[in-house]
């Protein structure tokens, strides 16, 4: 995780500076997301609990931040796709249920300039504790794919950053 927000750091910084409230608001909602995607990928469920998550039509027109990174001495491009319904919210406001997020990793160097990983995550259902002062919880759903759109198995020993989309 440590790599990814270090690499979406510039791109953030100038999204900051450039004044435009929308993209401080769209980069601020990425990284949120990013946060909710450590979380989830670290949680343990055994291979095969829950179907895998599909990247929904047309998400390559949705709100986008993109971001190059190096990783194992490879230059890569990461490009996070919030859903519209979600890319306007406030940071102080929860993700709606359906929230998508999606994060394709790409090659940069050489001739093979191809997608590596695509991870989609969603939300599927919202909890509050019944408490005399309630906690809301997001329930989310994940899937890593290949580049031939194969769901990738995940070690059930990795920690959560080795889960995220990195080659």
């Amino acid at each position: 995780m440590s790599l990814i927000l270090d690499s979406t750091q510039q791109a953030f910084v100038q999204a900051m500076q450039t004044g435009d409230a929308r993209q401080k608001a769209l980069h601020i909602v990425v990284v949120r997301l990013l946060a909710v995607a450590l979380m989830v990928t670290d949680w343990r469920q055994p291979h095969g609990s829950t179907a895998p998550q599909a990247a929904p039509n047309h998400y390559r027109a949705w709100p986008m931040v993109e971001s190059e990174m190096e990783s194992r001495g490879l230059r890569q491009r990461l490009r996070f796709y919030v859903c519209p319904q979600a890319a306007i919210l406030s940071d102080d406001q929860l993700f709606p249920i359906g929230t998508v997020f999606i994060v394709e990793t790409s090659r940069m160097e050489g001739p093979d300039k191809s997608l590596v990983t695509r991870f989609v995550m969603e939300k599927y259902a919202g909890v509050t504790t019944g408490e005399s002062d309630p906690v809301p919880y997001g329930a989310w759903v994940a899937t890593t794919y290949g580049p031939g759109g194969e769901v990738l198995q995940i070690d059930a020993a990795s920690c959560g950053i080795c889960r995220l989309p990195l080659e």
